[in-house]
């Protein structure tokens, strides 16, 4: 009986996300022994692309370490949190089924509308540049932590609104809090955002994750990180991508913005070339900041 130690990050939303998996593995191969292992993380060493740290070279966090030095031998993350570039010697194995990946804006509790006299939170540049286009009259400030202690932040008037993750919410038995949801046109997703990433050693096999992995997710998400890969040499601007399936053929959508200007374009091809549409966007992206 193989043994399997599946590793996620010690807070409440990634202990859901890998019983998630770990479900699905046991669905797919109910011969498979499945432990599940935390890993703590220095707030400073956690990844999140969504926030200043998503072009440059990162630190190796404690999930990544955990796995290259085999106290675990599957991670799961979201990988809207997964930098472009993966810690050297892993890889990522298996993408889930990709749940809602739009944002919603959450406010204090017996509120009906957000405060001008206190900023709007949300995590991540791209997502401040589009909430300022909706939310003009509002300053858009960041915010870190995770999903239930920026709550109670937001609860305890540190900030008029949120915005945050629908599948978060949906996660965290906590819907009801959404308030008003933005179409992915509205807010372009970060790249990944909705898709669980399964991450081993590289040119490890494990056939039990032939369950979870999800062929269109696949897809999509090799098209958002490719968009989102050439633009690397470009640190802290915001940036986004989101992919959608629509009439067998990929649908992406690409934001970028240089601070000053905001560039979002769309461009659909075939699924079977989901890199090359990732690569297309880019470059029309950059052609269309190059000609003014």
């Amino acid at each position: 009986m193989e043994r399997i130690r599946i590793g996620c990050r010690d807070n409440a939303l990634a202990v859901i996300h890998a019983k998630r998996i770990l479900q699905k593995i046991k669905r797919a191969d109910s011969s498979c022994q499945l432990d599940m292992v935390t890993i703590a993380q220095a707030e400073e060493q956690v990844l999140d692309l969504t926030e200043e740290t998503a072009h440059k070279e990162t630190p190796v966090g404690e999930l990544d370490r955990a796995l290259l030095d085999g106290r675990i031998d599957l991670a799961v993350c979201d990988l809207g949190e997964l930098p472009p570039q993966l810690t050297p010697g892993l890889s990522i194995a298996a993408y889930s089924a990709r749940s809602d990946a739009k944002d919603t804006l959450v406010l204090p509790s017996g509120t009906e509308h957000p405060d001008t006299e206190r900023p709007i939170g949300a995590s991540g540049a791209h997502r401040r540049m589009q909430a300022g286009v909706l939310y003009p009259r509002f300053d858009i400030a960041p915010i870190r932590g995770d999903v239930q202690s920026r709550l109670k932040r937001l609860d305890r008037g540190d900030y008029s609104a949120l915005i945050l993750p629908c599948d978060a919410l949906a996660r965290l038995g906590i819907r009801n809090r959404s308030s008003r949801v933005f179409s992915e046109q509205e807010i372009v997703p970060v790249a990944g955002q909705g898709i669980l990433a399964v991450m081993t050693r590289e040119d490890e096999v494990h056939d039990c994750l032939s369950g979870v992995d999800d062929f269109l997710s696949r897809c999509c998400a090799k098209a958002e990180r490719t968009f989102i890969e050439l633009f690397e040499d470009t640190c802290n601007n915001p940036i986004a991508a989101f992919a959608q399936i629509q009439d067998n053929e990929l649908q992406l959508t690409g934001f970028y913005s240089d601070g000053e200007r905001s560039c979002k374009r769309q461009l659909t091809g075939p699924l079977s070339e989901a890199r090359k549409l990732g690569e297309r966007l880019a470059e029309e992206v950059k052609q269309w900041y190059e000609n003014g």
